[in-house]
């Protein structure tokens, strides 16, 4: 057996705990990691010598479960002995952690470390004919390597920053647009809080397309998590108002929550696009197709076009054309790239 390295500093990581069971645990669990304690009377508080929270969050994140980080206080000091005011930092484990991650994305947004993807959008009657790109925001490591999306967004969520992020990756999708220059449509995700008020669509439009210089009838919104805005008419009143502004707007992940066929012909978007839950196997599966086609028969009706994502192989490609959707996206059409392409790489 490994012997373990005692952790040691010149600071002082104290622990105050809802019941004795809890604190034992944890302290087992940081002695077993080599921290060495400061011994005091109270059993349900426990001190380790520490130069930093950072040193010892991830090893208590690999034991406790988040409803047992919300009921440990931590407390950081110089001394055996925290003063008055410095009670004022006790927070929370899961506080500490999002004070922690919030630090960390502010550091990201700040220092610009971030970047756009574009995966094109074909034309379904002419797959090699580009009609826009989707525009995906991808975070970077200090060392350039990319933060996976999920682990970006669920930071920003965590950490109420969702407002900053969509912010950015606005800003990054017309930045790089115009540094490749785009000609055709530029599809950017946004959030309809972000935007939601006419403070917020201000902001963007200023801070985005105004920066950018990239025209509003160039722009295409997709709204995700449209269902937040809870009925389908604060959703209509706000494509009116992109409408008003010449931006098109597409209704993302249709088919799932919020969105349904009732709520599509009051809200009136430019284009829906259809879930990849509702593409996957959908060449082998007739329920799936029957629905789709119901989808689009629906949308047309309404001279809404359609976009089919997640179009991963020819056999689903083709069945959707059959259908009548009007453009595609997906792996077999493109990967997301940092370069824009002239023809988009598939084989009808």
């Amino acid at each position: 057996m490994t012997d373990v390295q005692p952790v040691r500093g010149l600071g002082h990581i104290f622990f105050w705990y809802d019941n004795w069971r809890l604190a034992a645990r944890v302290r087992s669990r940081m002695v077993a990691n080599g921290f060495v304690e400061c011994p005091l009377d109270d059993d349900r508080v426990h001190c380790f010598l520490c130069d930093d929270l950072e040193t010892c969050l991830p090893i208590l994140s690999n034991f406790l479960t988040e409803r047992e980080k919300r009921q440990i206080s931590v407390l950081a000091s110089e001394t055996t002995r925290p003063n008055i005011f410095e009670f004022g930092r006790l927070k929370t484990i899961a506080q500490h952690e999002t004070q922690l991650l919030a630090l960390w994305l502010g550091d990201m947004l700040m220092d610009r470390r971030y970047r756009s993807l574009m995966q094109p959008i074909v034309h379904a009657s002419n797959q090699h004919d580009i009609m826009g790109y989707e525009f995906l925001i991808r975070g970077l490591h200090t060392d350039g390597t990319d933060i996976p999306a999920p682990t970006l967004f669920g930071t920003a969520e965590s950490c109420d920053m969702l407002y900053a992020l969509d912010m950015a990756a606005g800003e990054s999708a017309t930045r790089t647009a115009r540094l490749h220059d785009i000609q055709e449509d530029v599809f950017v995700n946004v959030l309809p809080r972000t935007i939601g008020d006419e403070a917020g669509l201000d902001a963007w439009l200023q801070a985005v397309l105004a920066a950018a210089e990239v025209s509003p009838e160039q722009i295409v919104f997709e709204l995700v998590e449209s269902q937040q805005l809870g009925d389908a008419s604060a959703l209509k009143n706000l494509v009116e108002k992109l409408h008003h502004q010449g931006i098109r707007v597409a209704l993302d992940d249709f088919g799932s929550g919020f969105n349904n066929l009732v709520g599509l012909v009051e809200v009136a978007p430019d284009y829906i696009k259809i879930d990849k839950s509702l593409i996957d196997d959908l060449s082998k599966d007739d329920r799936k197709g029957n629905l789709v086609a119901s989808l689009v028969d629906s949308a047309k009706s309404s001279d809404i076009e359609v976009i089919a994502e997640g179009v991963e192989d020819a056999e689903t490609a083709e069945k959707l054309v059959s259908i009548g959707v009007d453009y595609l996206q997906g792996y077999h059409i493109g990967f997301p790239k940092d370069q824009p392409v002239t023809r988009a790489p598939i084989a009808v």
